[in-house]
């Protein structure tokens, strides 16, 4: 059955077609015998109903020119650097499980394997080294002649510039060209025709469209410290991908919370990432944004398109391959530090107090093989390299050789090295043929290779690593101290100017008895504080280091053995009536016989109390050392017999565990608490009078006050510290104090769009809707439209040939600019490119151009432009239409401002092509401007 209302509706919606059908019917009923004559018309009208079916709008045809055409290559990587990233470094396995994921050496050696032209390498080392003498050497010679900040500088260089190298070696150039880039450069100039259309084309085309897009600018144009401070954020956020990790460990903040220390109020950002994020910010994007985006220099990039004029030939052969800036980051200083050991000293087996601990990293790490390889092949090569090796010592080295191969060559071998094809080849030869053959080993390079290879695995990769780890600190400076004990002390008030009144009060108190301290506390303990009971230890201090006569320094206790038997009852002495409970400790030495003087069992009684002021005073001088503690205090129904019973096992199990430790077998709190009948209180120490300190010393814990002797003198080693009143918030003034005013001065750009840091918000229905734009073809039909005003004919012919052309026009322009930049990347070309970058930048004696010249050069765009469109063209398009169009299009290039604008958003759509997975800075406001 026919669907009628299809019918109908189709009817309605293409009117002409339905009426021409409608004729052709009327004409075959009236004219039947002419029917032959009008099946022409029918089959004509079928193909349209076909075509109308089958193709859409969207529709287009295959490219018609395959040898016209280029496989894409983007997000490829060459099967070299694949390989790179997923083989371990160290034994050659694919996602090994032995060895840490970071020893991957493009993490630490990203120009491994990266080899350029050596002319190329020479332009850019000059380039580089003209950047340090320009911007580092002119303030840093006034500081020190040490080269070795300076080389850190260089590897961060070679760093940064072979990670951009690998990853733009990464991208498809022509696709990014004509799929990203293209269509960005249409929406800005859809913008800019919008604006000024509904301005009425008229007025000044910068200012109109400035205030049509009002604050949905790019960020980076609201001023010109916005702009300083959206570059320098972008730097930071690409900072993990293209600086070395070992430079990462220089701190530098994100956030603007982070931007200063909130207890020193000093800036975190220091170091290499300061210097560098200045460097690349300040004194590089920022001025190359403003060239990118001048007028005069858009017209003479457009001449240079327009000239016909074969550019200069190869007249030298290419240059060998060199290692990427491998000349440029050769060390100027050497390291003499007396802290930082080289491998040949490290590896040495005669300095074995250097050598386990490296073993023991190197276990740690699970790459012992490495040092073992080294070791073995270096008594290998000064036995093989003897003059007086005998036949019979032949058969020994090439059994040693067999040994290596199978425990480190080997493909099967459990401690396999990744060593390079031809080496292992050459060794399994040797080894494989009879014992004469390992004479070759000495006169060929392959067992002298992979010694190379292995020795710069060690010292390019886990040499480094050992100067950061704590087996290395512990060999250099012994045991790290406690931190959380450091960080309490530090944090602890400063004491006081010891004036002569204290002296005074000091002094009493060492004529006071332990017994009157005990009354004292005992009295009001509630106001006294442990600074107040440890104040009589202050004169002590500045004493000489105290003994006391019962020389219990002799007494290990570790060879002492307690027990709590059982709970004693003891009269309150406040209360007559009521009675405490207490632990009765039994005390019994192991170290003395029977026939000694010396008491070898005792016992001394505890209340529940004194076990917990035992625990802190333990807490405060051993720190988190000790591992063993008493279960949580209770404040209440502590004096109730039951309770006492319930915790006497847990208290005498507190006290074995304190006499096993090593640390503590010559405490003197320990001590005290096993031996004094006194109460064992905050105020511990014996009787003290003043002629004791003439005879004998009184000992205190070992090892306190140590922790805040060393943080108070690593304190007064540091400069003083500024503390503001209040904190300056990224991008404000205070914060941009060290920009130069030169970088903010600018005859074509002002202050940008002048909108300040934080401008607001334009309101929703002002944002403008660009259209998308989808190659290169739509966008030329966008132009013949909207900018040359063709005829609706003209339009409607190119979106037929949009159906039957666009991806052959396409993919010819893909292939056409992927052979331009073949031939562009020449090394002479380079090399010139290079030069004249250096010329513009440190070496531009040419006065500034007038406007007249800029007029000139304006007008030869013009002129070129209108040469430039074919004849055929300009004729269809119309001769008035075609310079119309010409110059509307060239004018909105001519806008400084927008240029910038547009450069931005050029900027962004790269870094992200770069580094895909990388989020762009935003410059939000913050709240305490909201």
């Amino acid at each position: 059955m026919i669907p009628w209302y299809l019918l109908k509706f189709y009817a309605q919606r293409h009117l002409k077609f339905s009426t021409a059908c409608f004729v052709l019917v009327l004409a075959n009923i009236l004219f039947y015998n002419l029917f032959h004559v009008f099946f022409i018309f029918w089959a004509f009208a079928g193909g349209l109903v076909l075509a109308y079916s089958f193709l859409s709008p969207d529709s287009v045809l295959p490219n018609l020119l395959p040898p016209y055409s280029r496989k894409s290559r983007k997000y490829l990587e060459d099967d070299e650097l694949t390989l790179m990233k997923t083989v371990c470094t160290v034994c050659g396995l694919k996602r090994c499980p032995r060895h840490r994921p970071e020893l991957n050496i493009l993490a630490f050696q990203p120009w491994t394997n990266l080899d350029i032209r050596q002319k190329v390498d020479e332009a850019l080392d000059e380039l580089f080294t003209i950047v340090l003498k320009e911007y580092v050497y002119t303030w840093y010679r006034d500081l020190s002649e040490d080269e070795e900040f300076v080389d850190e500088l260089r590897t961060n260089f070679r760093f940064l510039a072979s990670v951009m190298f690998r990853r733009m070696k990464k991208v498809d150039v022509p696709e990014l060209v004509t799929q990203r880039v293209f269509p960005a450069i249409m929406k800005h100039i859809d913008i800019c025709l919008q604006a000024y259309k509904k301005e009425g084309c008229k007025g000044d085309m910068q200012k109109v469209v400035l205030e049509y897009l009002g604050s949905n600018v790019h960020c980076a144009m609201w001023s010109r410290k916005a702009e300083l401070e959206y570059l320098r954020r972008l730097v930071e956020s690409l900072f993990p991908y293209i600086l070395r990790p070992q430079a990462l460990n220089s701190s530098i903040c994100f956030t603007e919370t982070d931007d200063y220390d909130t207890d020193t109020f000093v800036p975190v950002l220091k170091s290499t990432c300061a210097l560098v994020r200045e460097l690349i910010a300040g004194s590089v994007l920022l001025p190359a944004m403003d060239a990118i985006g001048n007028p005069d220099l858009l017209n003479n990039l457009a001449l240079i398109f327009f000239d016909n004029t074969p550019p200069p030939e190869a007249t030298e052969p290419p240059s060998p391959m060199v290692p990427f800036l491998g000349q440029f980051s050769q060390a100027k200083a050497r390291n003499e530090s007396c802290l930082r050991y080289e491998l040949k000293d490290v590896i040495n087996p005669d300095r074995q107090e250097l050598l386990y601990p490296f073993m023991q990293f190197l276990k740690s790490e699970a790459a012992i093989n490495v040092l073992q390889f080294c070791l073995a092949c270096d008594d290998f090569n000064r036995r093989i390299l003897s003059p007086d090796v005998s036949q019979s010592e032949f058969v020994e080295l090439h059994m040693t050789a067999k040994d290596l191969y199978k425990s480190y060559c080997a493909p099967n071998a459990l401690d396999r090295i990744k060593f390079d094809d031809d080496v292992v080849e050459t060794l399994r030869e040797v080894v494989e043929g009879p014992p004469d053959q390992v004479i070759r080993l000495r006169t060929s390079t392959p067992l002298f290779k992979a010694y190379e290879h292995a020795y710069n695995l060690l010292e390019n990769n886990f040499l480094p690593m050992f100067h950061q780890s704590d087996d290395y600190y512990s060999m250099i400076c012994g045991g790290r101290p406690n931190s959380a004990l450091s960080r309490q002390m530090s944090r602890q008030p400063k004491k006081k100017d010891f004036s002569l009144a204290q002296f005074r009060s000091k002094l009493k108190d060492v004529f006071r008895s332990s017994e009157e301290k005990l009354a004292s506390f005992d009295s009001d303990p509630d106001t006294m504080s442990l600074n107040s009971l440890n104040s009589s230890l202050i004169l002590d201090e500045e004493l000489e280091d105290p003994v006391s006569e019962g020389d219990w320094s002799m007494n290990d206790l570790s060879s002492w053995r307690v027990t709590i038997p059982r709970i004693g009852a003891r009269p309150d002495l406040e209360n007559p009536r009521k009675q405490y409970f207490v632990f009765i400790v039994d005390v019994r030495r192991v170290d003395v016989g029977e026939g000694d003087e010396v008491k070898s069992q005792w016992t001394v009684a505890r209340r529940y109390s004194e076990f917990y002021v035992l625990e802190q005073k333990l807490s405060e001088f051993h720190g988190e050392s000790l591992d063993c503690q008493l279960p949580a205090k209770k404040s209440f129904g502590t004096k109730n017999q039951n309770f006492m019973e319930a915790k006497k096992g847990d208290v005498e199990s507190y006290l074995q565990k304190l006499l096993t430790k090593p640390q503590l077998k010559n405490s003197e709190l320990l001590y005290n608490f096993l031996t004094s009948e006194h109460e064992f209180s905050t105020s511990f120490l014996p009787d003290i009078k003043l002629g004791k300190y003439v005879k004998t010393k009184l000992v205190k814990e070992k090892g306190q006050h140590l922790d805040e002797f060393l943080v108070n003198f690593l304190s007064s080693t540091e400069a003083p510290k500024p503390r503001p009143s209040k904190l300056p918030r990224r991008g404000s003034e205070a914060s941009l104090l060290s920009t130069s005013s030169d970088k903010f001065s600018g005859t074509h750009y002002e202050n940008n769009t002048n909108l300040g840091f934080y401008p607001a918000d334009s309101h929703p229905d002002s944002v403008p809707h660009t259209k998308e734009f989808d190659g290169v073809f739509d966008s030329l039909i966008y132009i013949a439209k909207e900018v040359y005003k063709c005829s609706s004919l003209v339009c409607q012919l190119l979106l037929t040939a949009r159906i039957l052309f666009k991806e052959t026009i396409e993919s010819y322009l893909d292939w056409y600019l992927d052979r331009r930049i073949t031939q562009v990347t020449q090394e002479h070309r380079v090399v010139l490119l290079i030069h004249l970058l250096r010329d513009v930048l440190f070496f531009d004696k040419d006065p500034p151009r007038t406007d007249e010249d800029k007029k000139q050069r304006y007008d030869q765009v013009v002129k070129e432009f209108l040469e430039f469109i074919p004849g055929p063209v300009a004729s269809t398009i119309g001769v008035s239409k075609t310079t119309e169009g010409c110059t509307l299009l060239l004018q909105i290039f001519q806008q400084p401002k927008l240029n910038k604008q547009m450069s931005y958003m050029l900027l962004d759509l790269v870094i992200l092509e770069l580094f895909p997975d990388l989020s762009l800075p935003v410059l939000e406001k913050p709240r305490d401007e909201e």
